[in-house]
């Protein structure tokens, strides 16, 4: 059951359980940003506005495609859209967004930020004279996946040091799982995470909801599943 809960100003999550959308309601057009796990989501936004609806996903794993037939045309980085047609067969119209990109919703203009790990075309948007950021899966209160097809961590980890060059000008990070509300410190933890196991100096413990050798790893308060490190 879809909840839309106020973020701040002009920004609500949509709720699904244990993943959310964004929906962002601008003066003359809105925004949503991903796809969930329901399907309804244009009608649900539909009740909310009747201004022009622009959908975009930030990447490409499932539990964000379930409403993306409900819109004819849909943003995503291009690195990430032969990964979305394999996963998704879709007839409407791909429009690519790349590093830099500006997207205009006043009163928040976001630039897109280009953070490959996750996925290769996983994106981030930056609303920087609010001091926010929309990471998608990249930063969040849960567990990130870094395991299956995709999944870099070496990628991921340049991507988490690119947040963190701009960590200081983030009052707030706004997650697809877990509590949406996540802290910029989150990025420095994951950092530290992604390069102990580089190392080789932390194991985790099973995760018995994944077959084969997958691992929950912790540090601090971040956490990604990863496959079981040799001994």
């Amino acid at each position: 059951m879809m909840e839309m809960k106020r973020v701040r100003d002009h920004l609500c999550s949509i709720e699904e359980g244990y993943v959310r959308c964004f929906f962002i309601e601008g003066e003359r057009a809105a925004l949503v940003i991903d796809g969930g796990v329901e399907a309804g989501l244009r009608e649900r936004v539909n009740q909310q506005t009747k201004k022009p609806v622009t959908f975009l996903l930030t990447h490409s794993d499932p539990d964000h495609m379930a409403a993306c037939d409900e819109f004819e045309k849909i943003l995503l980085h291009p690195s990430e859209m032969a990964r979305f047609m394999q996963k998704h067969p879709y007839s409407g119209e791909l429009i690519a967004v790349q590093e830099g990109d500006q997207l205009d919703f006043e009163p928040y203009h976001f630039e897109i930020v280009l953070i490959p790990g996750h996925t290769p075309g996983s994106i981030a948007l930056w609303e920087k004279s609010r001091r926010f950021l929309i990471s998608g899966d990249s930063v969040t209160n849960a567990t990130t996946f870094m395991f299956g097809e995709g999944r870099n961590l070496q990628a991921y980890l340049s991507s988490l040091r690119k947040l963190a060059a701009i960590a200081d000008q983030l009052d707030v990070i706004y997650g697809s799982h877990g509590p949406v509300e996540v802290s910029s410190a989150r990025i420095g933890e994951l950092i530290e995470l992604c390069e102990q196991v580089q190392r080789g100096q932390l194991q985790g413990v099973p995760a018995e909801r994944f077959a084969g050798n997958i691992q929950e790893i912790c540090w601090k308060s971040a956490a990604i599943y990863y496959p079981a490190l040799s001994k």
